[in-house]
């Protein structure tokens, strides 16, 4: 603080250490009309007359000098007293401008401060005694208080626009870094869910054969008289299971890239047939119609093109909704050697039967599948399924490929749709 004030006080010396005020002409004037309005002595006699002009004249002479001394000295001290009221009082109006450039410059260093105080002579250097007012007053400070902070703010300004360019480096070095994860982990405009409808069926049926008639589906509808005649005869009887087909809706979440898990809701119909060659024509069909729920988990293990495999591991439990089994016999009294025999189950015995069956228990399987799925149009997948099921026994009456034939090979066909 005190270097600057002796910086101001330096620049005010130099500035007024050669000043030399003119006299105005009016003054001068002033002077000749003083001295012009002094009296003059009266004449005694034309000697004296004489000897007093040269006498007057001389003191004449001698006070024009000492006033033009004394008007020059009074000029010189109004311009000293001049210069000295216009030089600001020094430390309070230094202290107030410098405190206000410390508020305003706050992260410059000192020597900025300094060299922005100087940059203040151009302002200053004017108020020198170039034209000296009929009053003089006081050099307001709010103008240089302003002029300085302007000045401030244009030496601060490159600051704060060099601190504003360096705070977003940071982010855009960390732009690169974001695009390359983009690239490695894209996002997906699916939801991750999908639905599907397919069509399944095993592969294998299942025959049987057995003499005797004990397995017919309506065996607990014929009387105990048929049934030993049956056992006597000792026919041959074939029952076919036929291939399962199955129709369904399939529901999804895809978990992450490769992972996914799937639920639905599955329709089965399996169907069943017994045919003879005994002399009463037994023929009979059985139907059961099942509704199963199946859970999978679905792994894509390689990707071909845009062809993808996956396996499919998982479990299904099913219950029958519907069962009916016919039962058809078709004979004459003749063809029995027994006639009284024929006669009675001729009369007797149904020829015809229509029955509602049902099964006690719920039917639980389990399989594992290898599954290729490959894009048809836009979001729309075609996929397919090869595998195998094993079929635990439910330990229900009425007899089943499931229960007869318990692992099956299985064909399976959909499509899916990704949201």
């Amino acid at each position: 603080m005190e270097v600057e004030h002796d910086k101001i006080k330096d620049l005010f010396s130099s500035k007024l250490g050669s000043f030399e005020p003119e006299v105005p002409a009016a003054v001068w004037g002033g002077l000749d009309q003083l001295l012009s309005s002094q009296p003059v002595p009266a004449a005694d006699s034309a000697s004296s007359s004489a000897n007093s002009s040269s006498t007057h004249a001389a003191s004449s002479t001698a006070k024009s000098s000492i006033l033009k001394t004394i008007a020059v000295a009074a000029g010189l001290a109004a311009a000293v007293a001049t210069g000295v009221l216009l030089i600001p009082s020094g430390e309070p109006k230094v202290d107030e401008v410098k405190t206000i450039v410390t508020e305003e410059v706050k992260p410059s260093p000192v020597e900025e401060v300094a060299d922005t105080t100087v940059v203040v002579e151009p302002y200053i250097a004017p108020l020198a005694v170039k034209a000296v007012p009929k009053k003089v007053q006081e050099p307001q400070p709010q103008p240089e208080v302003d002029i300085v902070s302007e000045i401030v703010e244009e030496v601060a300004s490159p600051v704060e626009e060099e601190e504003i360019k360096e705070e977003p480096k940071p982010v855009i070095a960390d732009e690169p870094l974001l695009a390359e994860n983009t690239l490695m982990l894209p996002k997906s405009s699916s939801k991750g869910f999908f639905l599907g409808v397919k069509a399944d069926a095993n592969l294998f049926s299942e025959n049987f054969s057995q003499k005797g008639g004990d397995i017919l589906f309506s065996r607990t509808e014929r009387s105990e008289m048929l049934l030993k005649e049956l056992k006597r005869e000792n026919s041959d009887y074939k029952l076919q299971h036929k291939q399962p087909v199955s129709f369904g809706i399939t529901v999804g979440k895809q978990l992450n890239s490769r992972l996914s898990v799937e639920t639905g809701l599955v329709y089965t119909r399996l169907s069943s047939k017994i045919t003879s060659n005994s002399v009463f024509n037994l023929n009979e069909t059985q139907t059961f119609d099942y509704l199963g729920i199946p859970l999978s988990l679905n792994y894509t293990f390689y990707q071909l093109g845009k062809a993808k495999l996956y396996l499919s591991v998982g479990g299904m439990v099913q219950k029958d909704i519907n069962g009916r089994y016919k039962s058809d016999m078709n004979f004459s009294i003749s063809d029995i050697s027994d006639t009284q025999l024929g006669h009675t189950l001729y009369y007797t015995e149904p020829y015809y039967i229509d029955q509602s069956i049902k099964q006690s228990n719920l039917q639980f399987s389990t399989h594992a599948n290898l599954g290729i799925s490959y894009p048809l149009y836009k979001k729309m997948y075609l996929y397919g399924t090869i595998g195998g099921a094993y079929y635990f026994n439910a330990g229900n009456e009425y007899r089943t490929i499931y229960s007869d034939k318990k692992t099956q090979l299985n064909l399976n066909l959909g499509v899916k749709f990704d949201f």
